[in-house]
């Protein structure tokens, strides 16, 4: 986890895998392939980062408690682009999206414990 912290753009980038293959199986009726998904997922995911740091920078220059709304919008802007780049008008895309993005967090998170955990066991 310390690593994760201090490496916060390599730990996106591997993230973004889990989350493209989770998007790739909830979406598999469109024609994307596994790259083309994960290109997306680097683009937004690095517009949520910038959504995040502004967020930060402003907590650091006024001293208010911004950081948490920051990581919420940064959270939607993914899941609601993610929805809106395979089909704007379905609303069950979006739907999806907040499951594949979920997931793919998740499904990251475990393997980054479990890898961890058998590091300590070593």
């Amino acid at each position: 986890m310390n690593w994760i912290q201090s490496n916060y753009g390599y730990a996106n980038i591997l993230m973004g895998i889990f989350i493209a293959f989770w998007t790739k199986l909830l979406f598999k009726k469109y024609k994307y392939n596994f790259y083309e998904i994960l290109i997306v997922l680097c683009f937004v995911m690095g517009i949520g980062m910038l959504i995040y740091s502004l967020f930060g920078l402003l907590e650091a220059l006024t001293q208010l408690r911004v950081l948490q709304i920051g990581a919420i919008i940064a959270f939607i802007y993914t899941s609601w682009a993610i929805g809106s780049f395979f089909d704007k008008k379905k609303k069950t895309n979006y739907l999806k999206a907040l499951f594949a993005y979920v997931l793919g967090m998740i499904s990251f998170y475990v393997l980054v414990v479990g890898i961890g955990m058998l590091m300590d066991k070593i």
